[in-house]
């Protein structure tokens, strides 16, 4: 994971100037915050550029939480905003609440922060800086720059040693799965479809990250110092962290269940392929008499090109949604549907030539998946690749 390399600067709104047509939303989930919330509401505004809104997210908090927060309305109208839930449903719907109300109201980006100034503030303009050039930012821990004060040894090395487990188990660079402090831009947002965020907790934080580099998000990591909440007390147990843990096996296969979605939905396109080659022949060769190669061949042609384009828009859409049809493309699928074909004949008779059957349709039938699976294979990795 590249590593952004931002210079300390004094925050003024020179610097924030070429914000001002982009639309910032700083989301904050609240659960007992009545000691942090006006402070650190009053100091996020500080940092953000003067079009940026905030908006809480509270849970029914009985120390009176939503309550100042609507005082502070009155001082910022049309830039501080509240939900107010009836109970306490977490963090993880909190923040997927905020992102789904951000997307809904037109911001172009997201930023989420806690409450408890262990997401310092100060760093919002490097965040600003960072996301110009990337669909996602996270703020890191563990990158060079980052660290995690006043914490236990044991702590410590539970954080970096679950860091390392993520890494290894979904086979990506990034270095703090765990942290809430991101910013997410309106297309991250998008292509990881918030209503399709299974999991909870850490998990969720881990879940969204995944999903973002597994769709083509662009991401950095920037340096972040993470000191412990300066005032009330920690609402996130270590058995969170354990279940995230624990949920990582489920988010590795998400992209496996996608791929899998994938293949279904080709195998359909290619039966429909295959009822439309059938139907052309019956009608050219049996019932006006055309001869057979020629109308076979243009049956390849029509059935493939249909099959093409149902892929592109339907199967792979997710790949190819801002990718147009192409003629280059179109002959790579039907190249490939060729060498699946090619496969198919070979596996069907070398499985006739050497094994005893009651009926060679079963060899057919072996050939046509092993000619699918390769085509499949060559379509979503050539073809129909994600940009």
């Amino acid at each position: 994971m590249q590593e952004a390399k931002i210079k300390n600067r004094e925050h003024d709104d020179a610097s924030l100037g070429f914000l001002a047509s982009p639309r910032l939303l700083v989301a904050i989930p609240t659960y007992n915050e009545a000691e942090n919330i006006e402070l650190f509401v009053k100091t996020v505004f500080e940092y953000i550029p003067a079009n940026a809104e905030i908006l809480v997210i509270d849970d029914n908090s009985p120390d009176g939480t939503a309550q100042l927060v609507e005082k502070l309305i009155l001082n910022y109208q049309e830039r501080l905003h509240i939900i107010k839930r009836p109970g306490k449903q977490g963090g993880a719907s909190a923040f997927l609440e905020s992102f789904s109300w951000g997307l809904e109201h037109g911001f172009d980006g997201i930023l989420a922060m806690d409450a408890d100034f262990s997401h310092d503030p100060q760093f919002i303009p490097h965040f600003l800086d960072a996301r110009k050039n990337y669909d996602f930012v996270i703020g890191s821990r563990l990158v060079s720059g980052g660290r995690i004060e006043n914490r236990s040894f044991m702590r410590d090395l539970l954080s970096k040693s679950a860091s390392l487990y993520c890494r290894i188990l979904l086979g990506c660079g990034i270095r703090d799965w765990t942290g809430g402090y991101n910013f997410w831009s309106k297309k991250a947002l998008e292509k990881i479809n918030i209503a399709s965020i299974v999991t909870r907790g850490y998990s969720f934080q881990l879940e969204m990250k995944y999903k973002a580099v597994s769709r083509g998000c662009s991401a950095v990591e920037i340096p972040i110092v993470f000191p412990e909440r300066k005032h009330g007390v920690s609402k996130m147990p270590p058995s969170f962290l354990l279940k995230a843990l624990a949920d990582v096996w489920r988010i590795r296969f998400i992209c496996v269940n996608e791929s899998i979605q994938q293949f279904i939905k080709f195998a359909v396109t290619g039966g429909l392929g295959t009822i439309t080659n059938l139907a052309i022949f019956f009608l050219c060769v049996d019932k006006l008499a055309a001869p057979e190669i020629p109308v076979s061949i243009g049956c390849f042609l029509i059935a493939g090109t249909q099959n093409y384009i149902i892929n592109h828009k339907w199967s792979f859409a997710r790949n190819t949604e801002k990718t147009p049809l192409s003629v280059k493309k179109w002959g790579a699928f039907l190249c490939a549907s060729l060498l699946g074909l090619a496969v198919n004949i070979v596996v069907m008779q070398s499985i006739i030539h050497h094994v005893i059957l009651p009926y060679k349709f079963i060899a057919q039938a072996c050939g046509i998946v092993c000619g699918m699976m390769l085509n499949f294979i060559i379509s979503k990795l050539f073809v129909f690749r994600r940009k």
